[in-house]
């Protein structure tokens, strides 16, 4: 059932032109903006955005250039769990990585403890309105997420296209602090 519905999911999301994408993508970053514990945080970890998720580079470099700590994960496949990596400089410090998911050059890999990160801004397929998600399929956030200090705030970011009264989910799957979408701001 999960495969089914990501995979449709996936479908409709790709379908988007690239200048709505980037034009939904500024939206989110707008509502982003206005969350306190966005303005409150030191160090906020965000993904690099690939294959026509919301675009992240803007609020990347938006909080880079607000002097916030931003860290982005890295796949480490054999173990099925996420490496963190501080990003100074999206321009320069970033390659292709894992899955053709932009990730940081090895001469750039300055690596965090997850107990410094005050906000997570989480990828995901599909969200449902009461704050869980639906991921790529790897447990990758689910398994880091569990790691998480118990007052580090999780923000999914999507459009709203992703959003949806209920969707296929395990007991481990995370509930998320937000949603943040193009239109709106769910706090479930």
């Amino acid at each position: 059932m999960k495969k089914e519905f990501r995979k449709k999911v996936l479908q409709i999301r790709k379908e988007q032109s690239d200048s709505l994408v980037l034009e939904k993508s500024k939206k989110v970053f707008d509502n982003l903006m206005k969350l306190d514990e966005i303005k409150n945080s030191n160090t906020i970890m965000a993904y690099l955005d690939f294959n026509k998720e919301v675009k992240t580079d803007i609020i990347i470099n938006h909080l880079i250039s607000l002097g916030k700590k931003i860290i982005v994960p890295i796949s480490i496949v054999e173990e099925r769990k996420l490496l963190l990596s501080e990003i100074k400089d999206i321009e320069k410090e970033v390659k292709i990585g894992t899955y053709g998911i932009r990730e940081p050059k090895e001469e750039y890999i300055r690596p965090v403890n997850n107990n410094e990160i005050d906000i997570v801004i989480v990828p995901a397929v599909a969200y449902d309105i009461n704050g869980y998600r639906l991921g790529y399929g790897g447990g990758y956030y689910d398994r880091f997420l569990e790691t998480l200090r118990k007052d580090a705030k999780t923000i999914g970011i999507a459009f709203e296209l992703q959003i949806f009264d209920s969707i296929p989910k395990e007991e481990h799957d995370a509930k998320l602090n937000y949603i943040i979408t193009e239109k709106r701001i769910i706090k479930p």
